[in-house]
């Protein structure tokens, strides 16, 4: 999850969207800490262009000071406001009742009013804008034969991970002031995590005066538990961090710490042992075609080398060079570009690590069933333990083919 930063609120244009009164408002909940970075909220709300300016270097100069409130409003504004997040704002307006006043609202001034109105609902807003976006995660197996009974965690359980969160920070030089939480999205309960980042200096210019910016950012981390498939999906940066959540929810929600398992869930080598057929839709419903247009392999030796091949369909390129691809390396990732029945398309990205990411949110059920199907994707309950890759010499070959066919080596043949 992306730490801190307000690129929405670097504009003037920005907040001269926001209808003036409804943003003075926002303001005076905040006047005793404006007041102390010496800005007098005006009376009239008539706010001119330096006024707003002294506002931008306020959000973005953060410091201990700062209330968390205002941290956490205004970073929640700032990430819906664009027309991906005007969507999911219309729908919580919508289903929570909330009055929209006559007239074009831009994202930015109604993510505002719904904070001023409820701000959970605008947290649930962003949480289920960066859910069903599925972009990038990293997908984690729990170790049963079957998905468990779940039942929704107490507030008890969400302040032990908030507790377990802080301690874990601290123990890394960041900061407290943890926060989690939970929200519902059909099968899939997602669990947004607020923490304190390591401390950072920086320099400024506060009126033309150089001086120090000593702040600790805050940053969100994303744990989504779906419990059709028993499945925990995580977006943090940090192997570490993930190690940390799948032991510490296997522990709160299941009472077993090992209960996500750290092994594989995708299985790239099933490229190198069935060549082409590997793009088979596998008559799973709602899959028309399947290409793969990119692979790298990385090799070990004295100098590692990282070796990427690209094209519009990498079969066809390789017959066309005379080449062979032979499975001496291990892979990183593979993307293919899937076409849906209904014409759509979709890029699916797979690395190893457990990371997949979707360019969007269409027909993943049926892109799983296919990646199951196909291998790539291990069977539920049968990850594997990570295995550390050896010494390799090369690559690539340009055997002395009998014809034009484009020849996939197996690790077995």
């Amino acid at each position: 999850m992306p730490s801190f930063h307000l690129p929405h609120f670097n504009d003037i244009a920005i907040l001269r969207s926001i209808e003036p009164n409804r943003f003075r408002t926002f303001l005076l909940r905040f006047d005793n800490y404006l007041r102390s970075q010496g800005f007098t909220i005006p009376e009239s709300a008539v706010f001119t262009d330096a006024h707003l300016q002294r506002l931008i270097g306020i959000f973005n100069a953060h410091d201990g000071s700062t209330p968390a409130d205002m941290i956490e409003s205004l970073f929640h504004i700032s990430e819906v406001s664009n027309d991906q997040g005007m969507e999911a704002l219309l729908l919580v307006a919508s289903k929570t009742g909330i009055d929209l006043p006559v007239g074009d609202l831009t994202p930015a001034d109604l993510a505002l009013l719904i904070w001023l109105n409820d701000p959970d609902q605008l947290r649930r807003a962003n949480c289920e804008r960066i859910v069903l976006r599925f972009q990038s995660f990293y997908c984690f197996m729990n170790r049963t034969l079957e998905a468990p009974l779940f039942e929704m965690p107490a507030e008890v359980v969400l302040k032990r991970i908030e507790e377990r969160t802080n301690q874990f920070n601290r123990n890394r030089q960041r900061g407290g002031g943890a926060a989690v939480w939970m929200y519902e999205f059909g099968n899939e309960v997602a669990f947004l995590i607020r923490f304190g980042g390591s401390l950072k200096r920086d320099e400024i210019m506060d009126n033309d005066q150089c001086r120090p910016d000593i702040r600790r950012p805050v940053g969100y981390d994303l744990v989504v538990y779906n419990r059709e498939t028993g499945e925990l999906r995580i977006r943090a940066d940090l192997v570490s961090e993930r190690r940390f959540y799948c032991r510490l929810f296997s522990e709160q929600l299941f009472d077993d710490p090992e209960f996500f398992e750290h092994g594989e869930t995708f299985n790239l080598d099933v490229i190198y042992r069935l060549g082409e057929d590997v793009q088979s839709p596998g008559m799973i419903f709602g899959i028309k075609r399947v290409t793969l247009v990119e692979i790298q392999e990385v090799l070990l030796g004295e100098k590692t080398l990282h070796v990427t091949f690209k094209s519009e369909a990498i079969f066809d390129a390789i017959r066309e060079h005379n080449k062979r691809l032979t499975p001496t390396g291990r892979l990183l990732s593979a993307k293919f570009r899937v076409v849906l029945e209904d014409t759509d398309e979709v890029t699916v990205t797979v690395c190893s690590g457990n990371k997949i990411r979707l360019s969007r949110q269409v027909r993943t059920a049926a892109i799983d069933r296919w990646l199951i199907h196909i291998g790539i994707r291990v069977p539920q309950h049968e990850t594997l333990r990570m295995q550390a890759s050896s010494p390799l010499e090369s690559h690539l070959a340009n055997p002395k083919s009998k014809g034009p066919d484009v020849s996939v080596a197996s690790r077995t043949g």
